[in-house]
């Protein structure tokens, strides 16, 4: 048997899809594994360089600025990074996995790192309004 609060956390089921189709070392555990450690990680390191880059543009005016070559390319890379802040809130607010092939009602608990992915790209989003909102200023004067 496995250790008690690594089958807790990950809810491996025993002749289920991922158990079955997945050939990878983890086996039962592959969605954990995905979502916690690349999922997770990616989504943080995301976060971090987002709130660098916005306190880099309001703290030093010399920073170099990402122009693009219409001020709709920045307004497309917003809307994009706002669906994918409203994408996993929609699966958090309903309940909604998509590591859920085995027909289980509800969200793993390793699946609690959707916070972080809201928070991650809404970062992104702010960093687009930030950007686009420099670059409109500069272009006035």
């Amino acid at each position: 048997m496995a250790f008690e609060p690594l089958v807790w956390y990950c809810q491996p089921v025993a002749n289920g899809v991922w158990a079955k189709a997945a050939e990878s070392a983890f086996g039962p555990y592959t969605p954990c594994a995905v979502d916690s450690i690349v999922v997770c990680i990616s989504h943080l390191v995301l976060l971090g360089l987002c709130c660098y880059r916005i306190w880099l543009i309001k703290m030093d005016f010399k920073v170099q600025r990402f122009c693009l070559q219409s001020n709709y390319y920045n307004y497309m890379l917003g809307l994009l990074a706002c669906y994918c802040t409203a994408e996993p809130l929609f699966r958090l607010v309903m309940g909604v996995s998509i590591f859920d092939l085995d027909e289980q009602t509800g969200l793993a608990p390793y699946e609690v790192c959707f916070p972080f992915l809201v928070f991650s790209w809404f970062m992104l989003f702010s960093t687009c309004i930030t950007e686009t909102e420099l670059v409109s200023k500069s272009s006035m004067l």
